[in-house]
């Protein structure tokens, strides 16, 4: 049936502007908000952790192969939700933070009703006992003065968290393999500023040496903290490029093998004048990038503001980073409001710059009218729905009812282009598993470092890098995996490197992998932790259209050529028997 609607959609849908793949995912259950990505039933696909509009209930939805894609319900078909009284839902991470194996989920409440705070509870997850625990919402965890950043604070892997608790003192709470409350371990920070709310910490890799650092947004300053034997220690500081700034964002924008970090910022109050301005750790100088922000109408876009209430996801300017067409160049969604005050995603295309530009060789295009059949959105993120290396666009829109409603929107065009997938789960043991010398597995995990390196078409080296969950909080909205696109090069990857985060008494953990097949999927399981030589690897290889276009052409020709020895050897016969009849019909002289 869903099958044939889709077939029905496709033919209907089919335009320039793309294809609506909402019903294919979703079916009806499209009155969700997205909250977080993870694999919750431990089957090998991505499930998708949703919040009803109110932030009362958390659900999550199963991502299975036939479509929908994702339903709600897990064993049994029962449902996996949890509804509160009180709670205001505005955050959700899954991860392992007793260290089990299974998945936990944390969840962080804002009700301003019943306390200034940030709440934040854990769900303690199992894989034998009932899978969704809700637990009791009138004990919280942890109270803090902001969301906080999940991150790994001793590279146990096991999450912890940053942030400020409710005296605005700066912790790391650190989890171990117990439920029990978290250590909390200060952090000096002498005549340093108090961290920004909304937040945009990031635990990602900034020195390129395959170990996680501490980025931190704190008020009127961003903070780089590298790790060291001893916890963190301060790097340097850096003033924002503009007096108005988003939600920080990192990526390898140019190809360089190094992050960097991406701000939209406002010129003026009125946020008129809109632009993105870029920071690379190496060379420690904001850069404004080349984005037009005036449609073909030259009708002026601008970021959302703190005034534009009348839409959810208004209160912070976030770009969500994914490399669309998988040509190595990430590019990136945001959401701007128009001069009618009406929101609207856009994509943001990375290409190259020509003459015109001298201070940065990419800049971003915005594709103005890709999303427009879709009405008012707030919300964009990338996903990978049928977990094929592409990614698709999860949408979030407001319909004339003036309820909120989930969208997919597919790109139907076919990229001749390739790509790696790369996921590094957290490897801890489940039960016995270990002892029984089963690889484990394990959940989400912050922090791992991924880089790699190719052999272009053109016989040039390419690189990139990226850092799997560095952002959990504020609709950070990333994977649990990282897709690169390599672009038209269907060589093997020569090398691709991970790291874990570093713990407090070691060097930097490390592995790499040698001739990797394009368009597959690479699982490295970090067990054990400390030998990084023992690390197990699992490929899975996703044929493209392209290589079942080569594999069929190539039984083809061999089919062909098999043909004409056939005819060749059929016609060498005939005259073979020719011959021999022409020699019994000779007349021996000889024996005259």
């Amino acid at each position: 049936m869903y099958g044939l609607k889709f077939l029905i959609v496709l033919v209907t849908v089919t335009q320039s502007l793309g294809l609506n793949f909402t019903e294919y995912v979703f079916g009806t259950n499209t009155n969700f908000l997205p909250a977080a990505f993870g694999d919750f039933n431990s089957d090998k696909l991505t499930d998708l952790f949703v919040v009803t509009e109110d932030g009362k209930t958390l659900e999550i939805l199963i991502s299975q192969p036939e479509p929908p894609l994702m339903v709600p319900s897990g064993p049994d078909n029962k449902r996996l939700f949890c509804t509160y009284k009180t709670l205001n839902i505005v955050n959700v991470a899954p991860g392992d933070f007793d260290g089990n194996g299974a998945m936990d989920v944390m969840i962080v409440s804002h009700n301003t009703k019943v306390s200034e705070f940030f709440e934040v509870y854990i769900l303690w997850g199992s894989l034998e006992e009932e899978p969704l625990r809700c637990g009791s919402e009138d004990t919280p965890l942890l109270s803090l003065s902001g969301q906080p950043l999940v991150m790994d604070y001793n590279g146990d892997m096991i999450p912890d968290l940053f942030g400020e608790d409710k005296n605005n003192t700066r912790m790391f709470w650190v989890f171990g393999p117990k439920r029990e409350s978290p250590t909390a371990v200060p952090v000096e920070i002498g005549n340093l500023t108090s961290l920004r709310v909304p937040s945009s910490h990031a635990f990602i890799d900034l020195d390129d040496d395959l170990a996680a650092d501490l980025w931190v947004t704190a008020t009127g300053q961003y903070e780089v903290w590298m790790k060291s034997f001893k916890g963190f220690k301060l790097n340097r500081t850096t003033e924002p490029p503009a007096p108005m700034v988003g939600q920080t964002s990192f990526a390898d924008v140019n190809l360089d093998g190094e992050v960097d970090a991406l701000v939209p910022a406002c010129k003026d109050e009125s946020c008129s004048q809109s632009a993105i301005y870029i920071y690379s750790y190496g060379h420690s100088k904001w850069i404004e990038l080349d984005v037009n922000f005036k449609d073909s109408s030259e009708n002026i876009w601008r970021y959302p503001q703190s005034k534009d209430k009348d839409y959810l996801y208004t209160d912070t300017i976030t770009l969500h980073v994914g490399d669309y067409n998988l040509d190595g160049y990430p590019d990136f969604l945001v959401t701007l409001i128009n001069t009618k005050n009406k929101p609207r995603v856009i994509l943001m295309e990375n290409v190259k710059c020509e003459e015109a530009c001298s201070a940065y060789p990419r800049k971003f295009v915005p594709h103005w009218n890709l999303f427009e059949e879709f009405g008012d959105t707030v919300l964009g993120t990338f996903f990978d729905f049928q977990e094929d290396g592409t990614l698709d666009i999860l949408l979030v829109r407001k319909d004339s009812d003036g309820k909120y409603q989930l969208g997919v929107y597919k790109d139907p065009n076919e990229y001749d282009a390739v790509f790696v997938k790369v996921l590094i789960p957290t490897g801890r043991c489940y039960g016995s598993d270990c002892q029984l010398h089963n690889i484990p597995y394990g959940t989400n995990q912050p922090g791992p470092s991924i880089t790699y390196t190719i052999t272009t078409a053109t016989g040039g080296m390419q690189q990139s890098r990226d850092t799997q969950l560095s952002q959990t909080a504020y609709h950070a909205l990333q994977l649990p995996y990282t897709v690169f696109g390599l672009g038209r090069n269907w060589n093997f990857v020569e090398e691709l490197r991970v790291g874990i985060p570093k713990g407090n008494n070691s060097e930097t953990l490390s592995s790499s992998f040698t001739q990797i097949i394009p368009n597959s999927q690479l699982i490295v399981i970090p067990y054990p932790r400390g030998h990084p030589d023992r690390w197990v690897s699992k490929l899975f290889i996703t044929p493209s259209k392209a290589m079942l276009m080569t594999a069929g052409a190539l039984v083809g020709t061999c089919l062909f050529v098999a043909a004409i020895i056939g005819i060749l050897y059929r016609r060498e016969l005939q005259q073979d028997k020719r011959e021999k009849q022409q020699d019994a019909h000779k007349f021996h002289f000889d024996a005259m």
